[in-house]
């Protein structure tokens, strides 16, 4: 009999539903039946608890969250006592309904007759359909795809993994899901340890959490958190002890910030995961997140500490209003630092990978020196023409407006001079440049950066420092370009197969072309521009300086015989920094970093 009530009472409600929204009633038809459409939506997707993934490196690991502050609790892990106290406060009748109660929806209905939205009347099990599947937008047509979702996923999960699933997706405010991470938010302990206080204090959060926030406690929420301590003491599940030692007790909470170490690192490595997995599986960014969530992601990076913290801590020196960002890899491509003078957490702005600035002549050794040595079989005796030239419109000086003659390729690396560096950009095939620098840098504009302004830096949107580090492999690596790489391996602990990213590889100069420009670049260091770097005593030091106009932007790639740095300084809202440019200021901060 209570089936054929509860058919007749779905045929009622869809008759209104189908009333109301003509959008539902095309999907519902497309269906075979109203409860096939709820089973097909949960076996699409089923539930799944999410986990804060792992950061591993040599010698520690961080944590990190991908949507809000959510590590759930496991069946056998949420205490029956918490779970018993969910159900009284939320769902009395949880136990005994198939995923809805007729009598609450009926009252619901009767209280909306008059209005064109519909609420109230929820199950524990209608709150998870609605929390994982829907919108909370209060129309009955998500009323009804809420029901047909409830009925589904009562069908296919036990009571207990229901209630479960509903306790980790609860939001508690301030980011915080699930109420073991609200436990361990808000009173730094595990489930198993709150006392009935905090269980009722938590409790009180979600039926509004906008108005009894947790950390600025009301009256009304110290009201509400007495009744719930009332109603589960009627329940059975408090005794009159623990009752009065509670009731009325003001406690307040705290909140635990979540940090983790190195977050301008970790901020990529996390961003690199969910690329690998979208392009490994073709899934949405949303989709990649929540696989890497899902199966217990153990993400294993080539982070080196004590580069990170070395740099990290030049950064922190910065002159005022100077910002910077820097990355340094192997030529192999492993990425082992990278590091934003500013950034104090995973999430915020990130210059070592997402400031794309002008590179000035730290561009020329990919654009102009090596192309140039790789057409002409050019050496660093080779003498250029560096006298001022106009190409067409596009008449460039010298820095400090120096007027040059004849100049070797050596002392052109060396000092960063632009009109002997235009001479040799005019006698190579300018579009093999031009394709080079597109499998570099992604924000290379074909439309705008194929011209001659681009050989000495004067970019559309610019270089960031990870890619820069980047382009200078092939001088360290027999004219292999190699695109870096933060991720060794991700591994599951759910079993699924363990992801190991690929790196672009490709030979875009030959060995000798490689190791000339190599020597030109420990010129740089011996004599030139960036002679300060030369203190640095290692097998091989090279470099390569690199100033915009007006001194906006100021960069500096370090290369020694284990590892390639680009450092950017500037401001975010550009603007001139002369003095430091003469000094070539990114080059001290780099030789400081690898003392």
């Amino acid at each position: 009999m209570r089936a054929w009530i509860g058919t007749l009472f779905f045929a009622g409600l869809l008759a209104v539903g189908f009333t109301v929204s003509g959008a539902l009633k095309e999907e519902i038809e497309q269906a075979k039946t109203i409860v096939a459409w709820g089973e097909e939506t949960v076996q699409t997707e089923p539930l799944s608890a999410k986990y804060a993934v792992t950061l591993a490196y040599k010698g520690g690991t961080e944590a990190l969250y991908l949507s809000g502050r959510r590590d759930d609790v496991s069946v056998d892990g949420l205490p029956d006592h918490i779970r018993d106290a969910i159900i009284v406060i939320e769902d009395r009748k949880f136990n005994a309904h198939p995923g809805y109660d007729l009598g609450g929806i009926a009252r619901a209905f009767i209280n909306n007759a008059n209005e064109t939205s519909m609420q109230g009347g929820s199950t524990v099990t209608q709150q998870l359909a609605r929390n994982v599947y829907l919108t909370h937008e209060r129309t009955y047509e998500r009323k009804v795809k809420e029901l047909m979702i409830a009925r589904a996923l009562e069908k296919s999960y036990s009571k207990k993994e229901i209630i479960t699933a509903y306790s980790n997706v609860i939001f508690f405010g301030h980011n915080v899901y699930g109420i073991q991470s609200a436990a361990d938010t808000y009173f730094n302990r595990p489930l198993e340890d709150l006392n009935w206080n905090q269980i009722a204090y938590l409790l009180t959060v979600p039926n509004n959490p906008s108005l009894y926030d947790p950390l600025d406690p009301s009256p009304a929420f110290y009201e509400r958190k007495d009744r719930i301590l009332t109603q589960l003491k009627d329940a059975g599940l408090v005794s009159q002890q623990a009752y009065e030692a509670a009731h009325g007790v003001k406690l307040k909470a705290t909140y635990k910030r979540h940090e983790i170490r190195y977050p301008d690192y970790m901020d990529a490595v996390i961003k690199d995961a969910i690329r690998l997995v979208r392009t490994r599986y073709d899934l949405d960014e949303e989709a990649a997140r929540d696989y890497l969530a899902s199966n217990r992601a153990t993400v294993e990076t080539y982070l080196s500490v004590s580069r990170q913290t070395k740099a990290k801590r030049e950064l922190s020196r910065l002159p005022g209003g100077v910002n910077g960002g820097y990355a340094e890899l192997t030529p192999n491509g492993r990425i082992v630092a990278l590091v934003d003078s500013e950034m104090t957490r995973s999430g915020e702005f990130n210059r070592a990978t997402q400031a794309f600035r002008q590179p000035g002549s730290a561009i020329k050794p990919i654009l102009v020196f090596a192309p140039f040595i790789e057409e002409t079989n050019a050496t660093l005796e080779t003498v250029l023409d560096g006298r001022p030239v106009c190409y067409g419109t596009y008449c460039p000086t010298n820095s400090g407006n120096r007027v040059l003659g004849d100049v070797t390729l050596r002392d052109t690396v060396a000092y960063s001079f632009n009109t002997p560096a235009l001479a040799a950009f005019a006698r190579i095939d300018q579009d093999a440049a031009y394709a080079t620098a597109d499998l570099m840098f992604s924000q290379w504009d074909k439309e705008n950066d194929n011209s001659m302004a681009s050989a000495l830096g004067g970019l559309t949107q610019g270089v960031s420092p990870k890619e820069l580090a980047a382009a200078y492999t092939p001088f360290l690596n027999g004219g292999v370009y190699v695109s870096g790489q933060t991720i060794k391996e991700i591994r599951f602990g759910s079993g699924a197969p363990t992801l190991t990213p690929s790196m672009t590889k490709q030979a875009v100069w030959s060995e000798e072309t490689a190791a000339t420009v190599r020597q030109a670049l420990s010129a740089v260091t011996s004599y030139g521009t960036g002679r300060y770097a030369g203190q640095i005593k290692r097998p091989y030091v090279g470099g390569k300086t690199g100033t915009t106009n007006a001194h906006k932007d100021m960069w500096y790639v370090g290369l020694t015989d284990e590892t390639i740095t680009a450092i950017w300084l500037g401001a975010d809202t550009p603007r001139p920094f002369p003095e430091l440019a003469n000094r070539a200021y990114p080059a001290i901060v780099w030789t400081e970093a690898h003392r």
